[in-house]
């Protein structure tokens, strides 16, 4: 199997790298933010704005709109990069001794040495037992556990396993309209093909069957498709697959000998107790045989979505019924095992929460709990606000950290922004951006379904802060209405 981004597998990067090669186009939020940007240098030089402030309502990251993660990961971290803390007065006892044992299985006493046993063995155990709990049960096998650097760059691992680069055509690999850009950028950098299948937004973003094999029937003239992807809670539809939905995509999957990839990094924030967090591996073992034993599937956990922040880079993803000699493959490139230290240390303490008896086990349950009161408020308060403002619609959402309401645009609007050459949400969000100070995500950054306009908002700032978001975006939108009729 070459390498990625080498030539014929030699190690030796190709002459000269062409950026074409990486077929990831350049993402429409970055010219936004760094308008935004310039705002802010413009305001703090005194210019006359119709606003005081620049707001960002756009990302997923929790710890960017202010939730630190949860203090008991942060201590246990802060103890394994300096024992000293072993000491501290501040510090409680729980977290002191859960460092305490880390430290004593780290190589040197130390995260700064690389400590790949510790990441394949004592990590992956710990993940194991808490996903038997999660599924209730279900077995997990620690060696079938690859703990990781963050979901990005193993995905495009994962993705590089079944690039055949001496085939006549290329890998294709379906991905969901809408979902997260970073899928599509992952399987262009391992060498395949993305190919994009839309969501059902009249069935509450439900993976429609049709809709999945009409793209393949399409693709196969272009690429072989060898993966389907879907992402669970969705993002940034806000949507929780239903366990229907679930097992019709696993017997798609059988049936088109399809390897399942389970984008599942928000589990942690499926928020609605009608529609809970259910994993592709739980609905296949209850499925049993015998789809249990046959399908073959690759989930995904992030700790930056639940109690830890995307700056640590923590997460694994489980094999199911793949051969385990395929690890092999991880341990020779070295991208998904060897991570930061001190971020699977933050990991291993996150599956394994404080007990009850323990001192900081009240304010790690507040901490999870307090998240979903305040997802699932700011999910009534979008369908509220939103529900009474006339061209503007939003779904129902069950889980993730955005909404993604879609927008009625005149037809004059889409004739200016493609005299500009841009995409007409990303027009309208331009405006927004200059005449109230707001940043929200272009539909477009997550694909979206043909001649509709959408755009991307997050649920995780303060309530107070997001009401003022959403009746600035409500008097906007109709006043864009109006100049554009």
């Amino acid at each position: 199997m070459a390498a990625v981004g080498t030539a014929g597998g030699t190690g030796c990067p190709p002459t000269p790298v062409s950026p074409g090669s990486w077929h990831t186009p350049p993402s429409p939020l970055q010219p936004l933010l760094e308008r935004a940007a310039a705002i802010e240098g413009e305001l703090a030089q005194g210019e006359d704005k119709p606003f005081a402030e620049v707001t960002y309502c756009h990302s997923g990251d929790a710890v960017a709109a202010g939730r630190q993660p949860l203090a008991f990961l942060r201590q246990v971290a802060a103890i394994c990069a300096y024992p000293e803390l072993l000491g501290a007065e501040c510090v409680p006892a729980d977290a002191k001794r859960r460092a305490g044992r880390i430290l004593r299985q780290l190589q040197g006493g130390s995260p700064g040495a690389y400590n790949l046993e510790y990441v394949t063995d004592t990590v992956a155990e710990k993940v194991a037992r808490y996903l038997e709990q999660r599924d209730d049960g279900v077995p997990s096998n620690p060696r079938h556990i690859v703990p990781c650097g963050g979901t990005a760059a193993a995905m495009v691992d994962v993705v590089s396993l079944v690039v055949d680069e001496t085939a006549a055509q290329p890998t294709g690999v379906l991905v969901p309209v809408p979902g997260p850009p970073l899928h599509g950028a992952a399987v262009g950098l391992a060498g395949a093909v993305a190919v994009p299948y839309p969501l059902a937004e009249e069935q509450g973003w439900a993976v429609a069957g049709e809709a999945v094999r009409r793209a393949l029937r399409q693709a196969r003239a272009r690429c072989h498709p060898k993966v389907l992807c879907v992402v669970n809670p969705g993002d940034p539809t806000g949507h929780v697959l239903s366990r229907q939905n679930m097992e019709d995509i696993i017997r798609l999957a059988a049936e088109e000998n399809l390897l399942l990839l389970a984008d599942e990094v928000q589990q942690e924030r499926a928020f609605l107790p009608g529609r809970p967090f259910l994993s592709f591996k739980r609905v296949l073992w209850e499925l049993g045989a015998p789809l249990a034993s046959t399908v073959q599937l690759i989930s995904f956990y992030s700790l930056s979505k639940g109690a830890g922040g995307g700056g640590y880079r923590a997460g694994f993803f489980e094999l199911v019924n793949i051969d385990p000699g395929v690890l092999k493959c991880f341990y020779a490139w070295g991208l998904s095992v060897y991570p930061p230290v001190l971020g699977q240390a933050m990991l291993e303490a996150a599956m394994e929460p404080p007990a009850p008896n323990e001192p900081s086990h009240p304010a790690a349950r507040e901490y999870r709990q307090e998240l979903l009161r305040d997802l699932a408020h700011n999910a009534r308060l979008v369908q509220e606000v939103l529900g009474r403002a006339p061209g503007i619609r939003c779904r129902p959402l069950h889980g993730g950290a955005r909404a993604f309401p879609r927008l009625q645009l005149p037809p004059r609007a889409l004739r200016q922004a493609r005299a500009l050459g841009l995409e007409p949400d990303v027009f309208f969000c331009q405006e927004l951006l200059e005449a109230t100070g707001i940043v929200v995500a272009p539909g477009s950054v997550f694909g979206q379904p043909e001649g509709t306009h959408h755009v991307g908002l997050s649920l995780l700032p303060l309530a107070g802060t997001l009401e003022r978001v959403l009746l600035a975006l409500t008097r906007f939108h109709a006043a864009f209405q109006r100049d554009f009729s």
